[in-house]
């Protein structure tokens, strides 16, 4: 009994002694961390912007080539495209000749490569959006130990001794929000423009799918 006693007084004496560096350290934290998500956040958004395309006008230029049977200009409307639906059209119909099963099996690992490479980062976004409230959480109880701590030292001071610490404490519950909230936007948005892209993509796949069930085409 008396040494799972001493087991916990040694652990709790750990922490306050670790609480006596204060919340500003977890400022310092979060404020790194949002810079991160800052930079990421416009580097994807960078290429989410630079690789937009037309894809009702795609459609109706593959569309078009593709009834003529002129399968070398199809791939020519996509063959330097930089945006995941030109790709993945451009690896479809790379294996034209090979038949539907193939363009199929093709569309679907051009997807999932494609959607990694747009994925990218966008878990750090999310990780950061989930626990930055909590890292900021801890930085206001470490804040509000301190200044209890304070006023045991100091039983008359009252307020003026636990005011400051107490606002400098919620500060970095403040600051967690203010990092989390444009990380939580910013995942939300991307996963949204990705999850487009993919439904452009099957749209398009299933243009040139339909086209190779033509008999003419076989």
């Amino acid at each position: 009994m008396n040494e799972h006693a001493a087991e916990g007084f040694s652990v709790i004496s750990a922490f306050l002694n670790f609480a006596e560096l204060g919340p500003e350290w977890v400022m310092y934290l979060m404020i790194a961390l949002g810079f991160v998500m800052i930079a990421l956040s416009v580097e994807r958004s960078w290429l989410y912007a630079s690789t937009r395309v037309d894809v009702p006008a795609l459609a109706r230029g593959l569309i078009d080539h593709l009834d003529r049977g002129d399968v070398e200009a199809a791939r020519k409307l996509v063959t330097s495209g930089r945006a995941l639906e030109e790709r993945v059209v451009a690896d479809a119909l790379e294996v034209w000749a090979r038949g539907p099963f193939a363009v199929e099996q093709i569309l679907a690992s051009s997807v999932a490569r494609e959607r990694q490479r747009y994925e990218r980062y966008l878990t750090y976004l999310g990780t950061v959006g989930n626990n930055a409230p909590f890292i900021g959480l801890l930085g206001t109880v470490i804040g509000i130990i301190v200044s209890f701590q304070a006023l045991g030292r100091n039983p008359k001071g009252g307020l003026e001794v636990v005011g400051p610490g107490i606002a400098e404490a919620l500060v970095a519950t403040a600051v967690g929000l203010v990092v989390a909230i444009p990380a939580v936007v910013a995942f939300n948005a991307f996963k949204a423009q990705l999850k487009a892209r993919v439904g452009n993509a099957d749209f398009l796949g299933r243009i040139i799918l339909a086209a190779m069930a033509r008999p003419e085409a076989k």
